[in-house]
Order: structure tokens, then sequence, then C-alpha cells
């Protein structure tokens, strides 16, 4: 277990293959991890649970996360965007990204940051 045990992290995808993958290596870091597979899930379960953190791709099923990242932003939480278009998305508004298809140790890595940021 790593000091990320316990957190409680967003993980909006919907590629079902990385989805899986990625709940498989949050997990192992003792994350629970709450799936989400479309924007209108994220949102309930971003109202429904204390979530630490988040994992966004920026664009679910043609929809970009702008609505979710709003929503995280009125509560402080903090959140990382994941895109497969490469560095077509900057780290300009602060908010760190991660391109696909990422692994294990580059999720840990971006959520340790947005955390250590909020002093979580």
């Amino acid at each position: 277990m790593t000091d990320l045990a316990g957190k409680r992290v967003l993980l909006m995808e919907d590629e079902v293959v990385i989805a899986f993958e990625a709940e498989a290596a949050l997990s192992a870091l003792g994350i629970e991890v709450f799936p989400a597979y479309r924007l209108q899930a994220a949102l309930e379960l971003i109202k429904a649970e204390s979530l630490d953190a988040a994992i966004l791709d920026s664009n679910i099923h043609g929809e970009r996360s702008d609505v979710v990242e709003e929503a995280l932003r009125l509560l402080n939480i903090p959140f990382v965007r994941a895109t497969g278009y490469g560095n077509a998305e900057s780290k300009s508004d602060g908010v760190p990204v991660i391109d696909k298809p990422y692994d294990g140790q580059k999720l840990e890595a971006a959520l340790r940051e947005v955390l250590r940021e909020v002093g979580q």
C-alpha cells in the first residue's frame, strides 16, 4: 500500500479496456475507484460521493468533459486530464495532462501532483 491508500478517485474514461487497466492500477495503490463511462454518471458520482481527486478523459463519447471539470472546481476537487490527442491539451490552466495510453506510474505521479497541490 502507498500513501494514496484510502483516497477516493473518480475515473472518467469511455474506453473500457483503458478504464479497466487504470482501475486495476489505481486499486493496486489502495485507491478506491469510482468509474464513470459517461458525463452524466460522473456528475452523479461527484454529487453522491466524497471524492479526493479525479482523472478525466477530456473527450467522452464525442463530448468535452468541461461540465465535469466545472463541477469538480466548484467543490475544490483536484483533477487530472487524460487525452489521446497528444499535447493538444496543455497545462496552461494548471491542470496536469497525461497522454493516453497511460500506465499506473503516470496515473500515480499525476495524482500525487494534484493532491500535493491541495495539501492532501
